[in-house]
Parts: C-alpha cells; structure tokens; sequence
C-alpha cells in the first residue's frame, strides 16, 4: 500500500542552535584574526521546501511534496544552526539539526473497489556532523578544503485506519535508521564590494559507506555589518538516497536560507 502525504521529515528549515550537514547552510568561513584562535556561530533561517520519498521496513512508503510553510505548519520542534574555529590554515566544524514533524491526511477512491484510508505520520530526524577545514588558497579568494563525517537518524510512527470492501482494519508501525556518511567539500569566497562577499560551497559524501549518495551546493552572499557580525543570505540544495536493510530515505531539500554570522 502506497500513501501520499504532504508530509514528512525536512533536512533544514528552522532557527537556531547547531546546524546541518558542515558548512551548508552555514557556508561561510570566519575570518582570520591574528595568529590565535577565532571563532564564528551561525544561527539562521532555511525556507527549505522538501521531495521525495520514505519508507521504513513494513510502513508503507510516503511519498513527500512540501513547501516549507507546509513544513511550518506541521512543525512540532526544530533546533538548527552552525558553528566554526579556525586557527591559520586550519579550522574545526560542528553541526548538529533536530527537527520533529507531525502530519495526518486522509484518501478516499469511489466507484468499483471503493476504499477510504486516514493516515497519521510522526517522523524527526537528527543531524551531527564533524569536519576539518584547510586554507588551499590564501589571499583575496580564498578556498577551503573540507573533509569529515556525518551521522544522521530518522525515526517514523504511522497508524493507517482504512476502509476496504467493507471491511475495516487499522495498520500501526515504527521504524527508525540511523547511519554515517563521511564526505568532502569545497569552499569559496570572493570579495565583490567594499562589505560584500560572494560564497560557494559543494560537498559529495555517502559513497556507499553510508548513504549510496549524498550532495548539497550553495551560492550566497555575505555583508559586513562590522568586525564581529555579518549577516548571510543565499540559496541551498541538499539530495541524500540513503537504501539499506529495508529502509529508504531518498530527499532533496532547497530553498533559500537567512542568517547571522557572530564572531568573536
């Protein structure tokens, strides 16, 4: 049984503490300053809209479409944000995303074989994610090199309450999954303007020791409100196809994110 619901589990779209798959939606590099350490947190805002596809072992498959006010609206809690030390050439990523969705829907089909069919979902997943960073290039465009791993964890609870034939049943299941994708990255930045910069970053991971694959790409732009704070505004995508054991997870966030960069 397959059912369709606006609804589901979204890589991003919230406020708030520590963010997402390293340097994503963060996706900007601290400045330098001295020989010391400096330090840069991220809170920020991603409008992410989400598609794709979940299924775990016997739940059936749920199949999603959903912008992100439908994400907002089904909501239940969500922390998100980024965080970066950086000492010369080298620096230390940490991220980490919660988010916890609740949904319900209902489906009905009329004539020869008629059925109804009502549907609560539950679904949250958890992000961590750890990665070196290393100063290629110095200089007016500079670009970092990134490697490091990524843990994430989706949880589903389904109860299906269906009509057919006449006859009634009631289906409930849970399933959860959790795994590590290492990857690497690149990252970019370019000064456009007195204040303003240009930033891009990709990354590639999975390789099958995890997910099969998974990819992200950001274009962005950051201004310079002073030494300490710069606020940061571009567009993000995210794919993960992740199919092991009887669970698959095949989603592509995007949209576009929103945010503060806070030095110190």
């Amino acid at each position: 049984m397959v059912v369709k619901l606006k609804a589901l589990v979204s890589g991003g779209a919230i406020l708030a503490a520590f963010g997402l798959a390293p340097v994503a939606a963060q996706a900007q590099a601290a400045e330098s300053f001295g020989v010391g350490w400096s330090f840069e947190f991220t809170p920020y805002l991603w409008g992410a809209a989400m598609s794709g596809e979940v299924g775990a072992g016997p739940l059936p498959t749920m199949h999603v479409d959903m912008s992100f006010s439908d994400i907002m609206d089904n909501l239940d809690a969500g922390l998100m944000g980024a965080f970066e030390a950086r000492k010369g050439r080298w620096g230390l990523l940490f991220d980490a995303i919660y988010m916890k969705l609740a949904h319900s829907a209902t489906a009905s089909r009329t004539g020869p074989g008629a059925a109804t069919a009502s549907a609560e979902l539950e679904m949250a997943q958890t992000l961590y994610a750890a990665a070196v960073a290393y100063r290629a290039i110095e200089g007016r465009t500079p670009i970092d090199l990134i490697g490091g791993l990524r843990y994430a964890k989706v949880e589903a609870d389904a109860r299906i309450d269906g009509s057919f034939f006449a006859q009634t049943g009631t289906v409930t299941r849970s399933g959860e999954k959790d795994w590590v994708d290492p990857y690497v990255g690149v990252r970019a930045q370019y000064p456009i303007a007195e204040r303003w910069t240009l930033v891009g970053y990709a990354d590639v991971g999975g390789f099958g020791v995890g997910s099969e694959l998974s990819w992200q790409a950001i274009a962005g732009v950051n201004y310079e409100f002073s030494k300490t704070v710069a606020g940061k505004f571009g567009y993000r995508y995210m794919s993960v196809d992740y199919d092991n054991d009887g669970f698959r997870y095949n989603m592509a966030n995007s949209g576009l994110y929103l945010g503060a960069g806070i030095r110190f």
